[in-house]
């Protein structure tokens, strides 16, 4: 058992070591919030109110087959640029033709959603759905690795929320697409049978909470000016000539 729990350990501070070697952050360990401290505890198996949990796991198993289970297993692995690409109305990539200060913006907010998610997933240890009922999930090759990492809050809904509250600062215009990009990006998390829904719903609530101590720093609001200016030239450039 302790060998189990070192090795876990090592692996989420591994994942947190590499995305913050690619990705820098606008708060840092003093500033950023801790969110333990306003996300509440997971329900348990055992109480009344895990029965909107169990709903949504059984519901997320009946949406495997056809399109959005198909969708779920592609949000499991694409880069978040290219899930809200749609929603943004222009192609977000890397490179000097691309969006690199769109990126550059969301990016660095997504890594203090990942580190203050990480936090409050080791405070709570949830497992995972299919893990907890010893049933396959939508990726089941997935499964044996899966089972080892943490449920509470959702990660991938706390990038995918983050993502698309950065991208509405660049693009007002585009928000109801965004945010409702974002929650079929937490919602097939369920379907894919790695995270409860109140893991989904625990992720905004911190999202929100970080999202709000982002939004005020000098650092962001001196990049979104980038981004903005970026997005705008983006959308003049995708107009058709008269």
């Amino acid at each position: 058992m302790i060998q189990k729990r070192v090795l876990l350990l090592a692996t989420l501070f591994a994942a947190c070591g590499a995305w913050a070697q690619h990705h820098e952050s606008f708060l840092d360990p003093q500033t950023r919030p801790d969110g333990t401290k306003w996300i509440p505890e997971p329900p348990s198996v055992t109480g009344g109110d895990f029965a909107n949990d169990f709903y949504f796991y059984q519901w997320g198993m009946t949406q495997r087959e056809g399109t959005t289970g198909e969708l779920a297993l592609w949000d499991e692995s694409a880069r978040l640029c290219d899930v809200f690409s749609e929603s943004m109305g222009i192609t977000l990539s890397k490179g000097p033709e691309g969006t690199p200060e769109i990126l550059k913006l969301a990016e660095t907010a997504v890594a203090d959603a990942h580190a203050a998610n990480t936090r409050v997933k080791e405070y709570y240890r949830r497992k995972r759905p299919f893990a907890t009922f010893n049933q396959p999930s939508l990726k089941p090759e997935e499964d044996d690795r899966m089972a080892t990492t943490l449920s509470y809050p959702s990660g991938h809904s706390s990038r995918g929320w983050m993502f698309a509250l950065v991208l509405s600062t660049v693009a007002p215009e585009r928000t109801e697409a965004l945010m409702e990009r974002a929650r079929i990006f937490a919602l097939n998390r369920v379907v894919c049978g790695h995270h409860w829904k109140s893991d989904i719903d625990a992720s905004l609530m911190l999202v929100a909470g970080i999202f709000a101590n982002v939004v005020v720093t000098e650092a962001y609001q001196t990049q979104l000016q980038k981004a903005r200016a970026e997005y705008l030239e983006k959308k003049r450039s995708a107009q058709p000539s008269r």
